[in-house]
């Protein structure tokens, strides 16, 4: 009976697209349809080690890069891996989030991908660290970025404090995709899947990506099922890139 449980577990995980692999979850399958596009400049907001800019740097021979990383021993880590693609990827020790300044943060190390501005995962030993802290329409402008063609956020929860300090450059539909992480920290943040349709859904199309596709539609409060996955937002003023995904 355990077997058929952890069985039935597993497919019913493999159903919803949980995973963060991102060979297998459909992130790579996102990267690779939009190739066509040559798109010019993308923001890795919570690059962790690196991989996702790694594939889109290579995936996108014309795409410059800027990759955050928050966690000063994460960042020493992504700034080998990626000194190879420089200058065409610039690497950022700091946050996003909805305030320019320092506030404490906590780092994992048998798990760095969890960096988080809340001590949760109570079976890791935590280090507490002073992050340093801009908002994407701080650096933009600190930059001279008038657009950005791609925007991943993966940070832990925080998804909803990089798009508020982002006011400036969403609200003048300056960003064409945009991606982002929902899952069970949306239940400490109260911070729902509705609540980005609600903030992105004017100007983007949203859907869940899987390995193959991406599942455009409107919000249903049955997807409010607090399971980790990644969601893609397609400009509306840019129907193009969506047919480009095939949806």
């Amino acid at each position: 009976m355990l077997h058929l449980h952890r069985l039935a577990r597993f497919y019913e995980a493999a159903w919803h697209n949980e995973g963060s692999d991102f060979a297998y979850n459909g992130e790579r399958f996102v990267l690779e349809r939009l190739q066509a596009a040559r798109l010019g400049l993308a923001f890795d907001v919570g690059a962790n080690v690196g991989h996702w800019t790694e594939a889109i740097a290579g995936l996108w021979p014309d795409c410059r890069i800027h990759a955050f990383e928050v966690a000063p021993e994460t960042f020493a880590d992504l700034a080998a891996r990626l000194a190879p693609l420089a200058p065409r990827v610039r690497c950022h020790k700091i946050g996003l989030s909805d305030q320019t300044g320092r506030q404490p943060m906590y780092y994992f190390p048998d798990a760095p991908q969890l960096t988080t501005d809340t001590r949760r995962h109570a079976e890791q030993r935590a280090v507490e660290f002073e992050a340093e802290l801009t908002t994407l329409d701080a650096f933009c402008r600190a930059e001279g970025i008038e657009a950005i063609d791609f925007l991943k956020i993966d940070v832990e929860g925080a998804e909803h404090r990089v798009l508020k300090g982002a006011a400036e450059v969403l609200g003048q539909r300056r960003v064409k995709l945009l991606q982002f992480e929902y899952g069970a920290f949306s239940i400490d943040t109260h911070f729902l899947l509705k609540d980005f349709f609600a903030v992105l859904g004017g100007q983007f199309t949203i859907g869940k990506i899987y390995p193959t596709y991406v599942d455009f539609g409107d919000y249903d409060w049955r997807h409010e099922d607090f399971r980790f996955a990644n969601y893609l937002c397609v400009s509306r003023d840019h129907p193009e890139l969506q047919r480009l995904l095939g949806g």
